[in-house]
């Protein structure tokens, strides 16, 4: 049995100035940390979710539960590596810039989409256009307005930020990642997204909505012997329970789940688990629209929100969260803690908003995954603790995976389950930043957006992280996000299964993987 654990580390700076990513060679097989001798071919790897993707085509890959299949799909142009907080070549094999504005971008040579279309420098432009179309309703619109980009030759890009960026190679993991094919794009339109054709480790054979998504190997992916295994299956079972039933019966040999209760379960059973510290924890991400502009509305919430209440009856074997950053992070702060409970303090506030706004209740309404007994629960707690002050009403809004997603995307809820996710602080600049990619929510403070972008122009580290912390304070004291639960991924498996460790959310990275015969 194998226990592992990643805790998230602030991304240098300097290391992102200068980012030679070629030395990491495509011939290169070593196996993952922590697996038993050489990596074999063959096998399936069966993961699960409680959500399905709603859409694998590139410009909305950036939308959480979107990154799994888009990752076996395309591939990244770069990957971040969790535990070495450092960036690396993917179908890229460089991404450099002397002054953090001007970048070049070298794509691999040689490569085809599986439809026999080069993988090139104007299919990379072709993409990131694409995710600049309104009517696309990209995640990633922001991310590809604050560059420019040119084409210099087959395999090269120059690629120019609005202002010095030295984060940016990590939008290029995630926002700016995925490239699909130019020809099958405008060949299949609207359709392209259930039928993607990528160029990365694997391709999708069939997707039944809701229950299941098959992925097979590519014959013609770059990285050989890569991918090991033949195929990848995504099951979306939305229970807990039915997950972990499935992954001991070995109908599913990959389980994410969150929290301690299962990964207990699973060392218990002799299984095997890697565990990573994401960025914040489930929670809500709260609105700046309605109601929710006024600053007294949200800090409302903040005080009627019980974190130890709703540990205690849905998620007893965790622990409660704190502090917006565990200890031992290196933007950990012990000041950057959740409001105290204060049902008078609420209703103070509430009685407020309603005499200066025509007196009448606040109706806020909760957009929640359905199919989950223990965010059920969650939301009926949440419910009840919004409501103890007179004049506000909280009505729950449970939705299936491709309506969660669609709601997040465009922003059409007051409160929101939310988890935040990544690994890399610059998802602080995308979800609250005036002008982030995925700043949904229409949230805008200035002390968070100076600093911020201060995390962008700065090379020193220490400069960084304390701009990261400053922003961190400020997103608290403005209620734009509060979660009661710690942000703790776990990726569990039989031991016959190796190479898996945790990337973006949710997920790994399925070329890596290998089943032991």
């Amino acid at each position: 049995m194998k226990t592992r654990s990643r805790i998230l580390m602030a991304l240098s700076a300097g290391a992102a100035l200068t980012l030679l990513l070629s030395s990491c060679s495509s011939d290169s097989t070593a196996a993952p940390s922590g697996q038993a001798g050489e990596p074999q071919r063959g096998g399936t790897l069966t993961f699960s979710y409680n959500s399905d993707a709603q859409s694998v085509d590139p410009v909305t890959c950036a939308n959480g539960i979107g990154l799994a299949p888009c990752q076996a799909v395309y591939g990244a142009l770069l990957y971040y590596d969790i535990a070495s907080s450092e960036v690396s070549p993917g179908m890229a094999e460089s991404f450099s810039s002397e002054d953090g504005k001007v970048w070049t971008l070298a794509l691999r040579p040689g490569l085809t989409f599986t439809d026999g279309t080069p993988f090139n420098a104007e299919a990379v432009a072709f993409n990131w256009q694409r995710i600049l179309d309104p009517k696309m309703l990209s995640p990633s619109m922001a991310a590809a307005k604050s560059i420019s980009w040119s084409v210099v030759d087959e395999t090269t890009l120059t690629v120019t930020a609005t202002e010095v960026n030295h984060q940016l190679p990590f939008m290029l993991t995630e926002s700016l990642a995925f490239v699909g094919s130019p020809t099958a794009i405008t060949q299949k339109g609207a359709d392209f997204g259930n039928s993607p054709v990528g160029a990365g480790p694997f391709v999708m054979t069939s997707w039944a909505r809701g229950t299941e998504m098959v992925l097979d190997r590519n014959p013609g992916y770059w990285d050989q012997p890569r991918p090991y295994v033949d195929r990848v299956v995504v099951k979306t079972i939305p229970a807990d329970d039915q997950r972990f039933n499935a992954l001991q019966s070995g109908d599913v040999n990959v389980m994410m789940v969150s929290g301690a209760k299962y990964p207990s379960r699973a060392k218990n059973a002799g299984m095997d688990l890697v565990s990573t510290n994401l960025l914040g924890g489930q929670g809500v991400r709260l609105s700046s629209r309605g109601a929710l502009a006024d600053p007294g509305v949200r800090r409302a919430v903040g005080k009627l929100i019980d974190n130890d209440q709703i540990m205690a009856a849905v998620f007893p074997d965790d622990a409660v969260a704190d502090h917006f950053i565990p200890e031992g992070n290196p933007l950990h702060d012990e000041t950057a803690v959740w409001p105290d409970n204060d049902v008078a303090g609420a209703q103070k506030l509430i009685d407020e908003y309603r005499a200066r706004n025509g007196g009448g209740d606040v109706v806020l309404s909760y957009v929640t995954t359905a199919g989950s007994p223990s965010l059920t629960q969650v939301a009926e707690l949440l419910q009840a603790q919004l409501e103890q002050v007179d004049g506000l009403k909280l009505e729950v809004k449970p939705l299936d995976g491709a309506g969660f997603s669609s709601a997040l995307i465009s922003g059409n809820y007051d409160l929101i389950l939310n988890s935040l996710g990544g690994a890399h602080p610059d998802n602080l600049y995308k979800v609250f930043h005036t002008k982030g990619s995925s700043n949904t929510a229409g949230y805008s403070d200035p002390i968070v957006d100076q600093a911020l972008e201060t995390t962008h122009s700065s090379n020193d580290p220490t400069v960084v992280n304390e701009a990261y912390k400053t922003a961190i304070r400020q997103i608290i004291d403005t209620t734009a996000y509060h979660f009661w639960r710690p942000s703790v991924s776990t990726l569990i498996t039989p031991t016959s299964v190796h190479g898996v460790e945790p990337a973006y959310q949710y997920w790994f990275r399925p070329e890596l993987a290998w089943v032991q015969k």
